[in-house]
């Protein structure tokens, strides 16, 4: 799960907690607020009522008044006089309906069936109807009476309904505006981690000279760029000392091994005869290594310079004829294996670089086409351009490379068959050496090959691209 999820989905958590708690709060004080009013609305007419008794009592005698005049009066109430079981007023609708008593001071809620035929209280469809039922205690001229009254709540039950159908389509709204609003959030949250992605991305060996824009702020993100680019600091600092140790080597081992080679090319032109036969082949041994151990440091010299460049000195480079040169120079090499080259090279092929460059990486291929071939082989060279863009793609015969090595022969010093390698005096850096020299003129070479038969470079190169 990544980041933003999590972050998408803590906030969604946090306002669904929060939104219920907040609910759930506003739900009871909706709730409470109807029912306090309606209790104090009870209280009320249970003293009135009680007045309206002793009245009628009053002037009735002992006997309790008739209320057969008020059926359809909307309390439901029975008063008594405490610690007597003599029913001093009972309400038309008490007549109806029975309710289970309530103690004094406490209040209930209570259902009845009650026909509409007797009176219409906006029962449901079971002829149900809802109560809400209080008991009072009411003193009056010495004596006290209990008083139990209740209302129909069918409406106020309706509009609970109503409160709670509402409070629930309002918090899936609630909830589908905090996951967009959520995802939002987490984005804006994670932006400055993509920048930091993506120019962190742009940063290889060839620009480790740029910086994440860390701002003025002193918060985490601030922080992390801050160390992040203090750790390219010292990568730079690293990969310079490094680049700079491998040429300042290169370039000391350079003028011993020119002399050494030349010293033995003298001894073997002059005095191999008087020399015995073991010494010969130990001379002649050590000379090979020498030539090798040259051809590997200025290899790593012309890579070192590479890696130093960034841009390229851009001029016309008629490909055509500087392929058409090269095949005629490792036709001779080809030859003496019996590998057929064939060439097919449309006319005036061109492009905007620098020549000498390109030289040097297309010999690097056609040399390993050679090398790495077979008796009575083949190579074929193919070209090809557009309006924009120039294809050179160079097919030999051969071993061909594992799947699982094609990722790794641009890799300096990389060999696939290093006792085949050593065998030709191969370094391990001549594909380094043509990636580097694509590169630079902001161009892709590609590998591609099948084990045990063919291998593939095909490079593109932009023909007009400012370099």
């Amino acid at each position: 799960m990544t980041v933003k999820k999590r972050i998408t989905l803590l906030i969604i958590a946090a306002g669904l907690v929060s939104g219920l708690l907040f609910s759930a709060t506003v739900f009871y004080e909706l709730i409470e607020q109807p029912f306090d009013i309606l209790d104090a609305v009870l209280k009320e007419e249970a003293y009135r009522a009680a007045r309206m008794s002793v009245m009628k009592q009053k002037e009735s005698g002992s006997a309790p008044f008739d209320s057969t005049a008020d059926a359809i009066y909307p309390y439901w109430i029975e008063i008594y006089e405490q610690g007597t079981d003599r029913m001093l007023y009972q309400s038309g609708l008490a007549r109806l309906a029975t309710l289970s008593p309530v103690k004094a001071g406490a209040s209930a809620i209570a259902s009845v069936i009650i026909p509409r035929e007797l009176i219409d209280l906006d029962q449901d469809r079971v002829q149900e109807v809802t109560f809400r039922v209080r008991t009072f205690l009411v003193p009056l001229d010495g004596r006290v009476f209990s008083v139990q009254i209740a209302r129909p709540i069918e409406k106020l039950e309706e509009e609970i309904w109503d409160l709670v159908l509402g409070l629930f389509a309002g918090f899936i709204f609630s909830c589908i505006a905090l996951i967009a609003i959520s995802h939002f959030m987490a984005g804006k949250i994670l932006e400055p981690i993509g920048k930091m992605k993506e120019l962190t991305r742009q940063i290889s060996e060839e620009n480790l000279d740029k910086r994440i824009t860390t701002g003025q702020g002193r918060d985490e993100f601030s922080e992390l760029a801050r160390t992040i680019n203090w750790m390219l600091d010292r990568l730079q600092d690293s990969f310079v000392r490094q680049r700079n140790f491998l040429f300042d080597t290169s370039h000391e081992l350079k003028t011993p091994l020119t002399t050494m080679r030349l010293a033995i090319d003298e001894i073997c032109t002059s005095e191999t005869d008087n020399l015995p036969v073991l010494a010969k082949e130990n001379l002649f041994q050590l000379n090979n290594y020498v030539l090798r151990m040259e051809r590997l440091v200025k290899d790593l010299l012309n890579l070192s310079s590479l890696e130093t460049m960034t841009v390229i000195d851009r001029k016309p480079v008629y490909m055509t004829e500087l392929l058409s040169s090269l095949a005629t120079d490792y036709r001779v090499l080809a030859d003496a294996q019996k590998i057929q080259m064939d060439i097919h090279l449309p006319p005036q092929l061109s492009i905007q670089g620098d020549m000498e460059k390109i030289n040097r990486a297309f010999s690097n291929i056609l040399d390993n086409a050679v090398k790495y071939n077979v008796d009575g082989g083949r190579i074929e060279v193919v070209g090809a351009q557009s309006e924009d863009d120039l294809t050179i793609t160079v097919t030999n015969a051969g071993p061909g490379v594992a799947e699982a090595e094609i990722d790794k022969v641009f890799d300096q010093f990389y060999r696939v068959e290093k006792s085949r390698s050593l065998q030709h005096g191969g370094s391990g850096l001549g594909l380094s050496i043509v990636k580097r020299i694509v590169e630079l003129h902001k161009g892709k070479v590609t590998f591609e090959s099948r084990q045990g038969d063919w291998t593939r470079v095909t490079v593109s190169l932009p023909r007009h691209r400012e370099m």
